[in-house]
């Protein structure tokens, strides 16, 4: 009778596997798919005084059951379910239900290293309802991943910190440890720039100065819990700090334009550049708050520049809450901050405010334009709540004074929450009339808590300029350079920071053309007459400007002293200088200046009164006719020149003859 009873089970156990449906029995089952469901299966009640232990087991070592109930129903407080978290009932419960309050999705735990669910059901004497029906799954839990940097080129600092320059090539080797198997496994750099590249190996730059946090994500190939598979839990958070462009402002030539034959100084100066994370989270835009009886609005800011794991731990560190407002009704008001883990803290309690005004709004609930808001702050540092502040009339009624004022709750209510992420403020308009706008929020939290490593100031190791020949003297960071030659000549000054990246600035410097000119002559005239002695000056122009390929290039100007000529002043203007009143020995100075660079020089010539010569009477030369008797005779004039200069220097005077006094008198 016993092995016809076994075999009708077997049988029935069969059919059920077949079909893909468990009723709850005494026993224990293998399968990871099918309908768990109640005596009664899906058209009938179970039954009164019912007793079953059921244990359901994953096909697959490793793997963890699941359950999802979509349909639940026993006699309250008398059928009852229990669901354990192993294969018998000396393991953790779930719970226990009845009634309408199913377990809903239940899954075995990581721990459960058996990864069954035993269920433990009974029913009493009285009555029974439609049971239940779940849907039976299996999946493999995750393991355990961790992500880990293998080598860096270039290596961390003692810090920790990669420190390269901008547009340096960084190559970051990872690896992951896993808690069983990393066959198959994908990586993927996440460069905290908005890129990422795949593989173990990342060969990678940033085309900007700052600081990155560079981290390794990895996935393997579990499919069952996530499509792209299980993910490491861990964050390297490698940080990478790429150099600033240092300041050069200073580093100039004294003079940018020379002109040729002169020097000039440059200074080389060189400031490092500091990088300040900007921590400062973002202020919200404009939000209407309509009328509303119980209606609820949020806005939102996002902050994203604090370490990943960072919290708020000290209320000090949140220094206020700021909100630019307005509305025409405070009581209606129920004001809250929200942190980024859904951690609250009440910034106005509602009710409280009477009819008070916030700002300077337009009481007028069919009027939707924004009335004038005000700031209100909320802060530790307060010394009254938002409700018990003082009033002032800002324009159009008895109003909130701007000011910071003590939140309904501490801020310790807000301990524990994480700086990155969205923070919210949440309004909700409790009585019906009533509208206003929030212009802006935002929150400040004390700069102490900013990382240090998102931050930095490169400091300056190496400076100098590259060597030229034309430099010709060198004092500490400056040059003094005399070019040989017209044209542009630049001077580059380099340096290097800690980060190991040099940087140049060049300053060029121009140097006008040589001025090609000849000496001018000194002039002289016969002291003959009586003051004043007229010199022309102007004769000059063309012998200093002789030698120039271009004489148009220039302006010759006539000076009668140097510092007039170098200063260009006190020209002596052109009619004068033709017909210039003179003295004995006085020195006349002349500018030759570029007309395009204003590069001159000067040159100088004296002015002579020369004494007439003395002309000695001699006598008469007489020859005697030849014996031609023609009256034509040779006549060595010369032999005269003795006589007529007499003590006179020959070397100062030229004597020349002439066939009338006329000729004598024109030199012709």
């Amino acid at each position: 009778m016993n092995k016809i009873i076994l075999f009708y089970v077997l049988l029935l156990s069969s059919m059920m596997a077949f079909s893909q449906e468990y009723l709850i029995t005494n026993g224990t089952i293998t399968t990871c798919s099918g309908t768990f469901l109640d005596t009664g299966g899906t058209g009938s009640n179970y039954s009164n005084n019912e007793s079953f232990v059921y244990t359901i087991c994953p096909e697959n070592a490793g793997q963890l059951m699941q359950l999802d109930f979509t349909a639940f129903s026993t006699q309250p407080n008398a059928d009852t379910m229990i669901i354990y978290d192993g294969d018998d009932t000396t393991a953790n419960a779930f719970g226990t239900f009845s009634g309408t309050t199913g377990p809903g999705f239940v899954s075995a735990t990581a721990s459960n290293t058996s990864g069954c669910l035993t269920i433990e059901f009974t029913s009493n004497d009285s009555a029974s309802t439609d049971g239940w029906q779940a849907t039976i799954s299996c999946f493999e839990p995750c393991q355990d991943i961790v992500s880990q940097i293998d080598s860096s080129s270039p290596s961390p600092n003692a810090d920790g910190y990669v420190r390269v320059c901008v547009g340096e090539d960084i190559t970051l080797t990872g690896s992951g440890q896993f808690s069983q198997d990393g066959t198959g496994a994908t990586y993927q750099w996440d460069l905290g720039d908005g890129n990422t590249v795949d593989g173990q190996t990342a060969t990678f730059s940033y085309n900007a100065p700052g600081v990155y946090i560079v981290n390794l994500n990895i996935n393997d190939t579990n499919t069952s819990i996530d499509p792209d598979g299980c993910s490491n839990a861990n964050l390297i958070n490698q940080v990478v700090q790429v150099g600033t462009i240092p300041d050069f402002t200073g580093t100039e030539a004294a003079d940018p334009v020379i002109c040729f034959g002169e020097s000039t100084t440059i200074d080389g100066v060189v400031s490092a550049v500091d990088f300040i994370n900007d921590c400062t989270p973002p202020v919200s835009g404009t939000t209407f708050l309509p009328d509303g009886s119980g209606a609820f609005y949020e806005t939102c800011i996002t902050v994203d520049c604090y370490d990943s794991s960072q919290t708020l731990d000290d209320v000090d560190q949140l220094i206020d809450i700021c909100l630019k407002i307005e509305h025409s009704f405070l009581g209606d008001l129920h004001i809250v901050i929200k942190s980024p883990n859904g951690q609250t803290a009440i910034l106005h309690n509602y009710p409280g405010g009477s009819g008070t005004y916030l700002g300077a709004p337009i009481d007028n609930d069919s009027n939707l334009d924004p009335g004038v808001g005000a700031d209100y702050c909320f802060s530790m540092s307060g010394a009254v709540t938002l409700v018990n502040g003082p009033t002032e009339n800002l324009g159009t009624g008895t109003a909130k004074s701007p000011g910071t004022y003590l939140p309904h709750q501490a801020f310790d209510s807000l301990l524990g929450s994480p700086l990155n992420g969205d923070w919210c403020i949440q309004v909700t308009d409790n009585l019906s009339s009533d509208n206003g706008y929030i212009f802006s929020w935002g929150l400040e939290f004390d700069p102490a808590i900013l990382p240090p490593e998102l931050s930095f100031t490169p400091v300056i190791t190496s400076e100098s300029w590259d060597p030229d020949d034309t430099i010709v003297n060198t004092t500490g960071t400056t040059i003094t350079v005399e070019p040989t030659t017209a044209g542009t000549h630049c001077y580059t000054y380099r340096v290097t920071d800690d980060f190991g990246c040099e940087y140049t600035e060049e300053v060029c410097i121009e140097m006008n053309p040589e001025i090609i000119h000849a000496a001018p002559n000194n002039l002289t005239i016969c002291d003959s007459t009586t003051p004043p002695y007229i010199f022309d000056l102007t004769q000059n122009e063309a012998v200093v400007l002789g030698p120039s390929p271009n004489p148009t290039d220039y302006v010759v100007t006539f000076h009668n002293s140097l510092t007039e000529a170098e200063n260009d002043t006190g020209a002596i203007d052109a009619t004068t200088a033709a017909a210039y009143s003179g003295t004995n020995g006085e020195v006349v100075y002349v500018r030759i200046e570029y007309l395009e660079s204003g590069c001159y020089e000067v040159e100088s010539f004296t002015l002579t009164l020369s004494a007439l010569p003395v002309i000695n009477s001699v006598s008469d030369i007489l020859v005697c006719d030849d014996e031609s008797n023609d009256g034509v005779a040779q006549f060595d004039l010369t032999t005269q020149d003795a006589g007529i200069l007499g003590t006179q220097p020959a070397a100062d005077f030229t004597v020349s003859y002439h066939a009338s006094f006329a000729d004598a008198d024109t030199n012709t």
